[in-house]
């Protein structure tokens, strides 16, 4: 598989996986929440009622979630492990026949990527001196992998129409959307756009599937996943260290 689609990949992944569109497995030491088929509460005063208890999440895993990469002709699949620490690190792991491919982790401020295959690890900054900027930084990323992490931006909710709850954080540069299923509060799309170079991050709930859509850094990538299994406040070991005498280091 290209490089390039490896690395962009991983990024891209750190937005798609998210319980509150994805994943319908099993949810073991599960954090309080409002019944999906409630008939008296909806909307902002449904996501209300589950912020009511948010400061009981202070971590999200998702395991095993089957995905498919697309880009042209190839095609990828993997499992994968997401792990997230509130307002301080999201870590990803990609495995493919039982061998993990890459591994990344994404703080307030930095991307950092373990190439497996091709023993070469990649670094970013979240906000780029030079450049165009990523479409997206740590907070937008955060809110997408549990609705825990939207209670933060309540202010910003809007009731958008008699379906669909939305979030809206737009800055100079880009267009930030967030939508929520009014009734479930699953997540069903978003839209991060730079709206000085037209780069975007785009995703849509599909059937039992989430698309997630870029063209910040290859064109026509497509990623859809599905199935997984999410656990709250378990805590993970969080290895980023290689051996620096086999292993490159990039800048990207």
């Amino acid at each position: 598989m290209n490089r390039k689609i490896n690395i962009l990949s991983l990024i891209v992944l750190t937005l798609l996986l998210t319980q509150c569109g994805v994943f319908r497995g099993l949810q073991e030491h599960e954090a309080p929440v409002l019944e999906e088929d409630s008939p008296t509460l909806k909307g902002l005063e449904a996501l209300k009622e589950v912020c009511c208890h948010s400061d009981t999440v202070s971590s999200v895993l998702i395991k095993k979630a089957e995905t498919l990469f697309i880009s042209g002709e190839e095609r990828y699949e993997a499992l994968l492990n997401l792990y997230s620490v509130k307002d301080s690190l999201i870590y990803l792991s990609a495995v493919n026949s039982g061998f993990e491919i890459i591994r990344a982790s994404v703080s307030r401020d930095t991307i950092k990527v373990i190439d497996r295959i091709n023993k070469v690890v990649y670094i970013s900054p979240i906000k780029k001196r030079f450049g165009y900027q990523n479409p997206f930084n740590f907070i937008d990323i955060q809110n997408l992998i549990s609705r825990y992490y939207l209670c933060d931006q309540l202010d910003d909710a809007k009731e958008v129409d008699f379906f669909h709850l939305g979030f809206h954080f737009n800055d100079a540069e880009t267009r930030k959307d967030i939508l929520l299923n009014r009734e479930t509060l699953r997540l069903e799309k978003f839209e991060f756009i730079n709206t000085e170079t037209g780069r975007y991050l785009m995703g849509e709930q599909s059937s039992e599937e989430f698309k997630v859509y870029s063209n910040f850094m290859i064109s026509g990538l497509e990623i859809v996943a599905k199935g997984g299994e999410v656990v709250y406040n378990q805590t993970i070991e969080v290895k980023m260290g290689v051996n620096s005498r086999k292993y490159s280091f990039m800048n990207f």
